[in-house]
């Protein structure tokens, strides 16, 4: 499979980033972490024509972006964890509009399906789990778990009413994030385990490429 040259920096970084953490190289994962997403960007604006859809989806890019580098100094102060979690559930909700102008196209409305019931289930049983440990954090970790069930909701809602593969890439990629922000809330309200941060990075940045390149095969179609 050849790899666009234009991805490489994207996988070099993130690679490096990996490896910083699973090998306690805090350094490296400083310097490399705040450049993650916007190498991905790199990648998709030189890869997609200029559409009103592909500029949601680098607004989206640029609060990940925000988020990950205030999540960077949670453990200095609290104030940087809201912070960063505001800036994803802003990233989940233009990922949510974006899957919604792909509906869009194709058919108008949108409504509640069984199919949805896993997501919500999840959601429940997620919140549930660390509910007791959140404090302060209460009501914005129940903003944020309501968001992200719902953008992986809409994405599940492109199915038939996209490019097959698109479909499938940004399915993938919110479900990988959904597991990744799993990770994290289990690590920070319930305790944390061994390689933690390796495994929600590892989720994460395989979720942001998925969505990104489902929905770039999207816009390119378009």
């Amino acid at each position: 499979m050849k790899v666009d040259k234009k991805l490489l920096p994207f996988i070099i970084i993130s690679v490096l980033h990996l490896v910083s953490l699973a090998g306690g190289f805090v350094l490296i994962g400083m310097v490399t972490k705040p450049i993650l997403i916007p190498s991905l960007l790199f990648y998709f604006l030189k890869t997609t024509p200029d559409s009103p859809l592909n500029r949601y989806i680098s607004i989206a890019l640029f609060f990940s972006f925000l988020g990950d580098t205030l999540l960077m100094f949670a453990e200095r102060n609290s104030i940087f964890f809201l912070t960063g979690l505001i800036s994803f559930l802003l990233a989940h909700m233009v990922y949510i509009v974006v899957s919604m102008s792909a509906k869009s196209v194709y058919e108008k409305g949108i409504k509640p399906q069984w199919q949805d019931i896993p997501f919500l289930l999840y959601g429940l049983l997620m919140f549930s789990a660390i509910k007791d440990g959140l404090g302060e954090m209460y009501f914005p970790a129940l903003a944020y778990t309501v968001i992200i069930c719902l953008m992986a909701i809409m994405a599940r809602k492109r199915w038939k009413k996209s490019d097959h593969q698109s479909f499938w890439l940004v399915m993938i990629g919110a479900s990988f994030f959904v597991v990744s922000d799993s990770i994290l809330a289990v690590n920070r309200f319930l305790g944390e385990f061994e390689m933690s941060n390796l495994a929600i990075m590892t989720t994460y940045l395989l979720a942001q490429f998925l969505l990104v390149e489902g929905y770039k095969r999207f816009v390119v179609k378009l």
